[in-house]
């Protein structure tokens, strides 16, 4: 059973169904939780003078009290009874979940389903692990949806 279960956020409106599924096999296996938010590096703001306004520490400060609010919400209204705790960082979304998923040593990754990924996706994918070395630890990886009927005519 799955004791340590990261969960990539995408998008909070996206995630309630996944969270719903989380909470399930967190109860069950009486597992730990950790939501984890990645946030492309932000640019400096600039004035019409190319002066900085607003430098990217500044908005990475802000970008991260905001967006562990919005996990701590997340986890309050989805994951009640469940230990859970939050992370958000910066960079490449596909590169942090595995560096997440490894320092946390998660034995679940639980994503949301975003559809299918096309093959420049792929070719990323292959070309980040060949250049990290070769293979990834093993890792469960389960991507959920919601079923949604379908209008009958």
């Amino acid at each position: 059973m799955a004791k340590r279960i990261l969960v990539p956020v995408e998008r909070a409106t996206d995630m309630a169904f996944t969270l719903r599924v989380v909470r399930m096999l967190a109860s069950e296996s009486g597992g730990i939780v950790r939501l984890l938010a990645v946030i492309p590096v932000p640019e400096p703001i600039r004035d019409g003078l190319d002066s900085v306004v607003v430098t990217t520490e500044r908005q990475i400060e802000r970008r991260t009290i905001a967006k562990t609010e919005e996990l701590s919400r997340m986890a309050a209204m989805h994951l009640d009874g469940v230990p859970v705790e939050t992370s958000v960082v910066f960079g490449d979304r596909d590169v942090e979940i595995g560096v997440e998923a490894e320092g946390f040593q998660a034995d679940l990754v639980v994503m949301p389903f975003t559809g299918r990924p096309g093959p420049m996706a792929r070719i990323r994918r292959a070309t980040r692990r060949l250049l990290a070395g070769g293979r990834a630890p093993a890792r469960d990886v389960v991507r959920v949806s919601a079923l949604r009927a379908e209008p009958t005519l």
